[in-house]
């Protein structure tokens, strides 16, 4: 094909690019380019609308690439927030002998709760103002009691 052609067939161009879902002369006719025949009767148009035409597709396929690589980021991101929060639970070399595991996870998360101050703990703080602290147990200390006895 000469490249100094004022018109590219409809069918050279079907090679390169997909066909619109509503045909090539649809697309074509409602995007204002007009449809020439040739010298051999072959549907085509203008060279410069050709150029465009393949301009916006490689600017699609950017914009694709773009939310490709975004989606991913973010993907990334959220999987590496799962897995920061995931517990890592009990080394094997922290469980003695004869207990089971599920007892020494379950204890770690009550050791890991915050405890109540002592009496003097309070006094040595320099808190201003008293505490009360109620003598029936909270529904977590009551459920602990009632698992350790």
């Amino acid at each position: 094909m000469d490249p100094t052609e004022p018109f590219v067939p409809l069918l050279q161009l079907a090679l390169d690019l997909a066909a619109p879902v509503e045909g090539w002369a649809a697309s074509l006719t409602g995007r204002n380019i007009e449809i020439v025949e040739d010298d051999l009767g072959r549907d085509c148009i203008n060279r410069a609308d050709a150029r465009h035409l393949f301009a916006e597709r490689r600017e699609a396929e950017a914009r694709k690439r773009e939310v490709v690589e975004r989606n991913e980021r973010q993907a990334i991101e959220r999987d590496r927030q799962w897995l920061a929060q995931l517990w890592g639970g009990v080394p094997a070399d922290h469980l003695p002998p004869g207990v089971a595991p599920a007892a020494v996870m379950l204890q770690a998360d009550k050791d890991s709760r915050p405890r109540r101050l002592t009496p003097l703990q309070e006094a040595l703080s320099n808190t201003e103002g008293l505490i009360y602290h109620s003598l029936a147990p909270t529904p977590d200390e009551d459920a602990s009691f009632n698992d350790s006895n």
